[in-house]
Formats: structure tokens, sequence, C-alpha cells
């Protein structure tokens, strides 16, 4: 073989191996775009074999992974969208073909929900580097600062929020929701009440009970009554706001319609072990108990027994009535 020959052939060969990557490099970006369609048209069961296979070829291929998880999460299937988007960001995402926001925004829901708010907040501080200008993302901010215990450090986000999104009902809820656990009765109270102006009717159940917590504290019971109604309407708060409009009745000695709303929450529970459905029932115990029906007070006192023996003082009262009907039944 003459030298000729074989640097045409060496060159053939190259010229293969560049036109090969080539098209690599064209293909591979449209079919990251095809995942991102399949998903927009709803076809999320083809986008998920189909990042599968890219996945099997690379596992690092960042642009599959994410659309992977984005088709899990538009399917619910919020544990498999959480690996995903946590294998993500072990893997760089510069340069890639990669909607960073809407990846973050994503990202930061999925640990919030998994009980990882350190890394959800993270997430929303990069998110304002980001977009310095997007109030929503200051919002959620301030408010996991807040359940950190950070006030100060959660108002100067929430005002930041409010400052860019002045008609977002949310950010003021969230203001007036940190000023009442302040003990800041008039911000508390101007912040909720402007929130339930700017938010939806359905959006309002939590601003209500607020606003309800704050009127049952300077003993405005009918007003307080009114707002816990209202909150009730909210799936997420209903026992917990018709314990507290129960025990508004309580403190005005009436029994009765007490035990109405406690026997309402007591119907709605769907967790027996959440610290409202033991008020529920043990305050509805002490309805029956106050009207003489101590049966009824003892099974709801039994009931709260079994999922907490040393809540309040239902050990003892449970104690003090089986005695006395030991007693009774004795000869």
């Amino acid at each position: 073989m003459t030298r000729a020959l074989a640097l045409v052939i060496v060159l053939a060969t190259g010229m293969v191996f560049l036109f090969a990557f080539v098209i690599k490099l064209i293909l591979s970006p449209r079919r990251v775009e095809a995942l991102g369609t399949l998903i927009k048209q709803g076809k999320t069961q083809a986008a998920i074999s189909s990042a599968r296979r890219l996945i099997a070829r690379d596992s690092k291929n960042a642009e599959a992974h994410y659309y992977l998880g984005l088709a899990y999460h538009t399917e619910k299937k919020e544990e498999e969208a959480y690996r995903e988007f946590k294998l993500l960001n072990q893997l760089s995402i510069q340069g890639k073909l990669i909607p960073e926001m809407d990846y973050r925004q994503t990202l930061a829901q999925l640990y919030e929900a998994h009980g990882e708010n350190e890394e959800a907040l993270k997430e929303y501080l990069l998110l304002i580097k980001l977009a310095p200008k997007r109030g929503e993302f200051y919002l959620q901010a301030g408010r996991l600062f807040a359940a950190k215990g950070k006030g100060d450090t959660a108002r100067e986000y929430l005002q930041k929020a409010a400052e860019l999104s002045p008609k977002d009902g949310n950010v003021y809820y969230e203001l007036g929701a940190l000023c009442y656990k302040e003990k800041k009765a008039p911000e508390a109270k101007a912040a909720l009440e402007r929130a339930l102006r700017l938010q939806k009717e359905g959006d309002q159940g939590r601003t209500w009970f607020y606003l309800g917590k704050l009127q049952k504290d300077v003993k405005d019971y009918g007003g307080a009554q009114d707002s816990f109604e209202k909150a009730a309407r909210d799936a997420e708060f209903r026992v917990r706001a018709l314990v507290e409009k129960g025990g508004c009745y309580m403190a005005q000695n009436d029994m009765t319609r007490a035990a109405g709303d406690l026997e309402r929450a007591v119907g709605s529970i769907k967790d027996e072990t959440g610290a409202d459905s033991l008020y529920a029932r043990y305050f509805l115990g002490l309805c029956y108990e106050k009207g003489g029906e101590i049966d009824k007070a003892v099974a709801q006192w039994e009931r709260v027994y079994a999922q907490k023996k040393g809540f309040k003082d239902v050990g003892e009262k449970l104690s003090r009535y089986m005695l006395n009907k030991a007693q009774t039944i004795s000869p």
C-alpha cells in the first residue's frame, strides 16, 4: 500500500467519524426538543420511554434526565420526578437545553414536599439571583424563612415581594400570619384584610382562619365565629377552624352549640393522629361531660388516648370515670 493510499484511507476514516459526530450534534438537540414537544402534547409515556432510551446510552445526559423528571411530574409521579431532579442537580446544566428557572422552581417545590425546606430555600434564593424582579420567589423565600423562625429576614423578603407584586394576596396573607405569630395584632389585621380584598374566594380559607384568631383573642366571638365558618370551607383548615369556632361557644359557656361545631370537626377528621383531630375529640368530650353525657365523653377521650396517652389530662379523666363506673357496679 502506497503512502498516498494510506493517507487517503486515514483521511476518509477521519471524515466518517467527523460526519458522524456532526450528525450526532445536530440530532441530539432535536431529540431533546422532541421530548419537550411530547410532554406539551400530553404524550408523557412516549416522552418517558424516549428519555429512558437516551439515558441508557448516556447516563449523564442532563437534558434527558430533566425531561424524564418533567414527564413524571406532569403525571404526578412525584417520587420519580424527585429522584430525576435531584440527580440532575448533581450534573452540570450549564449550556444545556434546560430552562433553568422552570427546573429550579419545580425542584424547590419537590424539596419542600419531601420536607427538605433548607434545600428548597436555597433554590428560591438562586431563583432570586436569576430573576431579581420576580416577586413570587421573594414570597416563597420569606415564607420559608418564617417557618425557620427568622422573622426579621422573612419580613424583609415578604416586603420585597409586596413591592414587586402588590396585587398578590398571598403575600399579605404571609405577612399577616407572620405578624400574628409575633403578636403584632394591628399589623396582622391590616395585612390579612388586604389579603382578603386581593384573594379569590376559594383561596381565602387560611386568611379567614387567622383573622378569626385575632378576633377571638380580643373576645369578638361573633366576628370570630363568622370568620372560622368561612375558613371551614377550606378542606385544609376545616377541622382546625371548627375547633376554634367551637372554642368560641365554649368561652361563652354555650356547650350545646360548641358540641355542634365540634361534632362537625370530628366528622371531618381525615388523620386521627393530627393535633387538630386530638383537640376536636378532647373538647367535644368536655362538652359532653358538661352536659352529663359521660359515656359519650369517655368514648371521645378513649379515641384521643389511643393516639396520644399524654394528651392534656385525658388519662386522668379516663381513670376517674372508669373508677367511678367500677364503684357504681360493684356489689
